[in-house]
């Protein structure tokens, strides 16, 4: 691809960069990313590059030594990454206003399909013998003969394995090596230009929330430390619910000072509130419509009806609710093998076996003591655990191909709406899987005994299995699958001078067995960690303290991932983390709600406050209210439910999401940039009128001033 296509390309999507013009007495250069520079973004023209051309002095020095431009000064690895990428989504199969070609020939004899969807159903439609009139389409069959993107055909039929922008190795290293000194976090600035600021955001918010969880941490341990001090259990320390009040307010602040930050890292990257990027960086090929004008610039754009993808929606949830419960199913008949239902440790709440609605002797008496599951046992106790992993492992699987296949049919347009949309999906899903059996235990069953240690064992243990199964194995898996023999060849039949080339080849080949880089995984493991750490504060107060450095090992372990074992990701531009900011949301929202049943219901927490309220067996251990005084208990715990909300809400108001100096420099771009067109405007007006030679006519001269 020439400069030229590039540049061209650039001016197409509308690419936003920084000018050559800086903002005078606005911001100063730091080594953060939160303040990369101070100059105007502008969309970028090629008739006007030379406005665009980086220059040294605007960028620190040890983003310098990372980052680099190619030969012109214009773009950065990401930039041309994603510029060839919409070239290559850009070339269709078949040329506008074409009905055929030499191409569309050949995939044809090849027996590929290259049109979309709709073409090859109206074909199906008149082999049964349904008409045009029947089927309202018109004489000129150009928009039913549509064709789809080259890239996608081809991947689609298997002829091309892989696209993906290739690594360039001396800046992956640099970034690698950055990432991975303990003493500093991930170069942003250099993730952002050589990945892309979809990628950039991760880590940036990654860093904000490791950061942030210092405070809980601490608060933990100490909590934990009286604990063990004075010999209280979980279930009668006074002391742990104020762990769970300060975590809802340490989640509010914490995901307002990230909408800050990210206000911050947008405006310093040109893509704050740029709703147009998000549409022409993500377009998808896929998409199918009727070709209409575009209401907004008028030249004719696909267009689909949004009722109908209303209708989607509905259909993808109905299917999803069914797909939950009968996940749901598969759990209780979990709980039965792993002996959490029992019914006769509670007597006072199930007097008989059957009164329970979820227990299943048929499965129970296998955890029964001296059968196969025995849940006494050190080691019978973790088979039943094995095959609910593996059955989990499977539905997830399982699940991830009919949400991928429901939002395909939910037809998006950009690439961000069909992202967010199988985001909520399957996080929904793996979210239940990773949570059901704690609401059981919290809610359900009321043992915050059993409680704890369900979240003990599986937040420790997915902390190892995420090392475990992202970085090691596929590591292990890419060594073992190295074909030497052939590399051995490869390099005898090559002369020295040669070398160097088939370097580069080999390194591309072993390169192109990586798999695709999925951060849908990186950000569901940090979301349900978060919701460990909110939801049953209460139950788990160390669990920030550990996820400390469970984070910190997680940052570094997914940039070497990122580089060492995965293809390197398309770049994306976005101004936020999208979808999961929303889904972090819920999380923090309705931890206010878990907390506050885990300290009334599930524990006897409450009853260290309020013992007049209460009354407690110590021989069953059944805990009950006393007689009159249960809505006392109940409009309690609501009413401090109620107002961690409402204080919420206060601090979301006190606190704005756009910094002050953030959204003043805004105000002064867009300030500098109406001045800049008015100026084109004037000029471009004056020069007309004297070359009509009227000048004299629109200019007068105040002879007294």
């Amino acid at each position: 691809t020439t400069q030229t296509e590039i540049e061209r390309e650039a001016e197409l999507v509308k690419l936003v960069k920084p000018t050559t013009t800086p903002l005078v007495g606005f911001g100063s250069v730091a080594t953060d990313g939160t303040l990369r520079n101070n100059a105007i973004h502008e969309h970028f023209t090629a008739a006007g590059k030379e406005n665009f051309v980086r220059f040294p002095d605007t960028y620190p020095k040890d983003v310098d030594a990372i980052t680099e431009y190619d030969s012109f000064g214009l773009f950065t690895s990401a930039n041309r990454a994603m510029l060839v990428w919409s070239i290559l989504d850009s070339v269709n199969v078949l040329p506008a206003e074409k009905l055929t070609s030499k191409l569309s020939r050949k995939l044809d004899d090849l027996g590929v399909p290259y049109l979309h969807s709709r073409h090859y159903y109206y074909q199906n439609l008149k082999s049964m013998g349904f008409s045009k009139v029947n089927l309202k389409i018109g004489d000129d069959d150009d928009q039913e003969r549509s064709s789809q993107s080259l890239r996608h055909v081809l991947q689609d039929s298997g002829l091309v394995d892989v696209v993906a922008p290739s690594h360039i190795p001396h800046i992956q290293n640099k970034i690698v090596e950055e990432t991975l000194n303990l003493r500093s976090g991930a170069p942003l600035m250099a993730m952002r230009d050589y990945y892309g600021e979809e990628i950039a955001f991760y880590f940036a918010w990654m860093h904000h929330f490791s950061s942030w969880l210092i405070f809980p941490g601490l608060l933990g341990l100490t909590i934990y430390t009286l604990r063990l001090y004075r010999g209280d259990t979980v279930d009668v320390c006074d002391l742990t619910p104020l762990h769970g009040l300060f975590t809802f307010f340490w989640g509010v602040l914490f995901l307002r000072y990230w909408e800050r930050e990210e206000a911050r890292l947008s405006c310093a990257w040109g893509t704050y509130g740029d709703t147009l990027a998000k549409k022409k960086y993500g377009a998808r090929p896929e998409f199918e419509g009727e070709l209409k004008p575009s209401p907004v610039t008028g030249a004719l754009e696909k267009y689909y009806s949004p009722t109908k993808r209303r209708l989607k929606y509905v259909v993808s949830a109905v299917v999803t609710s069914i797909l939950l419960a009968g996940a749901g199913f598969v759990m209780i008949l979990s709980l039965n093998l792993q002996g959490y239902v029992r019914p006769r440790d509670d007597r006072g709440r199930w007097g008989q076996d059957h009164d329970h609605p979820f227990y299943y002797p048929m499965l129970a008496t296998f955890a029964e003591e001296g059968n196969v599951f025995d849940a006494a046992s050190h080691w019978k106790c973790f088979l039943p655990v094995i095959i609910h992993v593996l059955v989990v492992m499977t539905m997830n699987k399982l699940y991830r191909r009919v949400a991928e296949k429901l939002t395909d049919w939910e037809n998006h347009e950009t690439k961000i709406g069909h992202e967010n949309s199988l985001i909520i999906k399957r996080f929904l899903f793996e979210a239940f899987d990773a949570y059901v059996i704690l609401f059981y235990l919290a809610f359900f069953e009321k043992n915050i005994t059993k409680l704890r240690g369900e979240l003990v064992s599986v937040f420790n243990v997915d902390t190892f299995r995420r090392l475990l199964v992202e970085c090691v194995l596929p590591l292990v898996m890419q060594r073992l699958s190295k074909d030497k023999d052939h590399l051995a060849k490869m390099r005898k039949k090559t002369d020295s001078s040669d070398t160097s080339d088939v370097d580069t080849s080999t390194r591309l080949t072993l390169e192109s067995d990586r798999d695709e880089y999925e951060q849908f995984d990186d950000y569901l493991e940090m979301l349900i960690e978060l919701g460990y750490v909110m939801l049953f504060a209460s139950a788990y107060p160390l669990a920030a303290f550990i996820a400390i450095f469970s984070n910190y090992v997680e940052c570094r372990a997914d940039a070497w991932k990122l580089s060492r074992v995965c293809l390197r990701p398309r770049a994306i531009r976005t101004d936020s983390v999208g979808t999961w900011k929303l889904l972090m949301k819920v999380i923090i929202w309705g931890s206010a709600l878990t907390n506050c049943l885990i300290f009334c219901f599930t524990s006897r927490q409450m009853y260290q406050w309020m013992p007049d309220a209460f009354s407690y067996d110590e021989s069953t251990g059944h805990k009950s209210f006393v007689a009159g005084k249960g809505w006392i208990v109940v409009l309690t715990l609501f009413g401090i439910e109620r107002a961690l909300l409402v204080a919420g809400i206060l601090i979301t108001l006190i606190v704005p999401s756009v910094p002050e100096d953030v959204a003043r420099l805004e105000e002064r771009r867009q300030f500098v940039r109406e001045q800049a067109s008015q100026k084109i405007r004037n000029s471009s007006f004056l020069k007309k009128k004297m070359d009509e030679g009227s000048i004299g006519s629109i200019i007068t001269v105040d002879k007294d001033a």
